[in-house]
């Protein structure tokens, strides 16, 4: 299994990273100790400028209640004093009184007005006149209810009360004492002083007890910070005091909780990522990066290693036949097998992802086995920088794969292809090596499978081209590249003009005109060849109906691929279609096709052409004798021509074998009133031949090569009989080229 902990070396640092973090500040650069402190310190001074606040207030309050109820003390005591005085008018003596009282340094004024008489008595001092505002103001608020009145001034109250003859409720005169009351700044001031000194006093002896026990109360807190530092950084081992009964166990016990639920989900998705389900071997990722530490390794130390790649021969038909129970089953029988086999012992996946110690070599060299997807897989050879060395653990592995007879009692025969790349040779990257390895795979496979193949430069290289052609005739086609020339087909008896066959070329932009011969398979392979097939049937047919308008009563041949027999959109009906869309009559038109094809399945084969014959459509069986042709089938199969095969007609003259088997083909075609085509006709030795015994039409250079569409047309023009051809075309030697696919030959 790969491991989830971090990299060697990396641990220490990470310690030392989450223990600085763990100590270090907070996010407001204040330790968790230091704001604990200062939120006590906070708390403690808040709650102390409350109680000075508040001690001011009351104080404050309980002077000035002191002083009022002082002054008022004095104030009815002068009253009463004052009442006989004021009914007997005394004045002078009521003086005395005031002087009495205004001797208390408190008291700062004293007042007795005289209702009866309008008299103010001041501390002793008789004065007839109106009062001042103030106390105009308080005297009479007085004298109209009878009641007392305080008025609070600037470091003094003043308290005035009603004075009262015996046995009447009406006020004869009013007492007013002005008595000192200390000022709120003073109060506050004195307050403060004694509250500081006692928050000084409390702070000193508090600090280290909050200290203590902030540290106390904070430690488990660090101890679990640092403990999730820790987890954070990758170690999931890291221990939790989950023993704690208090609030800090209950979390730490949900951090275990959470913690082992990561882990287990980190496990779970380390084996979605790396690990292949079906086989426990390494997947496509866990090799890719195997490989690239093998690289980076085998870079710095100069040394080579190799890369096997496997696909599975015939598994697709045992997981189609089983069902893909048996499929995976197999898969994992193989994945054994193999890692039996490269590996010394059957460890799975717990040694195959972890480098580990084989047959004695270091754990660095050790094989790593991966499941790429389906049937295939990879190895990686650390070890092994030979070709000699790759190909003995490629044998190896054939041995492991062929040795398995059975899945689940189930009788299997199953073989493997090996592709084997070295690097650096094959490729300096994953990338290039394991692209390079399934090219060698595929090159197995083609040879016939149950085998291996190192990666060959050239044949990359030629696939690469085929490649590339690939997307150039995929782009021929939309850009019009294609084009037709146009071979004559002449009738041996009168020499007349009958046909022509219809062929295609590439005009490529950079190499020129490209024959059919470099690209038909191409195009049959990628599927292009059914669009391809159309568009000549289409040109072909256009250009024959034009001929047809013009006068010039000339069928053109076409050949059919075997794609186009299996177009979905049914053959038939796109013949039809193209006839109605281009207007050629249907007697003009002969389709082609090889003897091969033919004689795969005549029934089908007649299903598909009886309705195009009953239309007028001419078929031709193309290359004939070339094939398996069974005689039975020839007598079922709706044909009307037999093209003989060039091959045949080259040896008339030479080979006597050549000449009796043309005889012998023109035999059965009379006999079963065929027409023939003779291809390749070259000389007039083979013409006068081919005459002689029956053949009712030729083609080849001796008549015309393929021609551009104007260079036909001129030609036409110019030859009115068979003599005038082979005169004016003087056939030089060559021979036809023929594809076996939609109208390209030549």
């Amino acid at each position: 299994m790969l491991a989830l902990t971090p990299r060697a070396g990396s641990s220490a640092r990470d310690g030392d990273r989450t223990g600085k973090r763990s100590r270090g500040p907070g996010p407001f650069g204040i330790s968790l100790r230091a704001r604990f402190i200062l939120l006590v310190v906070g708390l403690f001074v808040s709650l102390t400028l409350t109680m000075v606040a508040t001690a001011s207030y009351l104080d404050l309050r309980d002077d000035d209640r002191k002083a009022i109820d002082t002054a008022t003390v004095i104030a009815r005591t002068v009253g009463r004093l004052a009442a006989p005085h004021i009914a007997s008018s005394r004045h002078a003596a009521l003086e005395d009184v005031l002087l009495s009282v205004a001797a208390d340094p408190l008291v700062l004024h004293a007042h007795v007005f005289d209702a009866m008489n309008a008299v103010n008595v001041h501390n002793g001092l008789e004065a007839h006149h109106e009062p001042n505002e103030i106390t105009s103001s308080l005297i009479d608020e007085v004298l109209a209810s009878a009641k007392r009145k305080v008025m609070l001034g600037d470091g003094e109250v003043d308290v005035a009360v009603p004075i009262f003859i015996s046995g009447n409720r009406v006020p004869v005169g009013v007492a007013l004492i002005s008595y000192a009351r200390p000022y709120a700044s003073e109060v506050v001031e004195r307050i403060w002083f004694r509250s500081a000194l006692i928050a000084v006093f409390l702070i000193a002896g508090a600090m280290p007890l909050t200290v203590h026990f902030g540290n106390g109360f904070l430690r488990p807190i660090r101890e679990l910070t640092h403990v999730a530092h820790r987890v954070s950084a990758g170690d999931f081992n890291a221990p939790f005091p989950v023993e704690r009964r208090d609030e800090i166990g209950v979390l730490a016990r949900a951090y275990s909780d959470m913690v082992r639920t990561i882990r287990g989900n980190l496990d779970r998705i380390h084996q979605l990522a790396f690990i292949d389900s079906v086989t426990r071997l390494a997947n496509r990722e866990s090799f890719r990066a195997q490989t690239e530490k093998v690289i980076a390794r085998a870079t710095a130390e100069q040394k080579g290693f190799a890369v096997l790649y496997i696909d599975l021969d015939r598994f697709k038909r045992i997981n189609d036949t089983y069902g893909h129970d048996v499929g995976d089953k197999l898969l994992t029988h193989v994945a054994r097998r193999l890692t039996l086999e490269l590996c010394g012992q059957d460890r799975r996946i717990d040694c195959l992802v972890q480098p580990h110690t084989v047959g004695g070599q270091g754990a660095e060299n050790a094989p790593l086995i991966a499941r790429l997807g389906g049937d295939e897989f990879a190895v990686l050879l650390p070890g092994c920088a030979s070709r000699a060395a790759a190909a003995c653990v490629a044998q190896v592995a054939l041995r492991a794969v062929c040795g398995i007879s059975s899945v689940e009692d189930i009788p299997v025969s199953i073989g493997a292809s090996i592709g084997i790349a070295i690097y650096p040779l094959d490729g300096d990257s994953h990338m290039t090596l394991m692209k390079n390895a399934d090219i060698a795979m595929y090159a197995a496979k083609t040879a016939g499978g149950l085998g291996y193949a190192f990666y060959n430069a050239e044949a990359d290289r030629a696939a690469a081209e085929r490649m590339r052609m690939e997307m150039e005739l995929k782009q021929a086609v939309a850009r019009g590249e294609l084009l037709l020339h146009y071979q004559p087909q002449i009738s041996t008896g009168s020499g007349a003009l009958v046909g022509a066959e219809a062929l295609l070329r590439w005009k490529h932009p950079e190499r020129g005109l490209v024959a059919p011969g470099a690209f038909i398979g191409l195009a049959e392979e990628t599927g292009l060849i059914v669009e391809i097939g159309r568009w000549v049937l289409h040109e072909s047919c256009r250009q024959a109906a034009d001929w047809h308008r013009r006068g010039m009563q000339v069928r053109i041949a076409v050949n059919i691929s075997q794609a186009q027999f299996r177009d979905p959109d049914g053959f038939a009906n796109t013949v039809m279609t193209i006839l109605d869309e281009t207007g050629l009559p249907p007697t003009f038109l002969e389709l082609e096709i090889t003897e091969s094809m033919a004689m795969r399945d005549a029934n089908e084969i007649a299903r598909i052409i009886d309705p195009l014959r009953d239309a007028g459509i001419r078929f031709a069986i193309d290359d004939f004798g070339t094939g398996y042709s069974s005689l039975a089938h020839l007598t079922r199969l709706p044909f009307d021509i037999f093209k003989i095969d060039q091959n045949f007609i080259a040896g008339i003259g030479d080979d006597k074998s050549a000449e009796v088997i043309v005889q012998t083909i023109l035999a059965m075609a009379r006999s079963l009133h065929y027409d023939t085509v003779a291809e390749g006709v070259e000389t007039r030795e083979q013409l006068d031949f081919l005459k002689d015994h029956g053949c009712t039409m030729a083609q080849g250079y001796l008549i015309g090569k393929p021609m551009t569409l104007d260079s036909f047309e001129g030609w036409m023009e110019a030859c009115t009989s068979a003599q005038d051809l082979v005169s004016k075309v003087g056939a030089g030697p060559g021979d036809e080229l023929k594809v076996r696919s939609t109208g390209a030959r030549g």
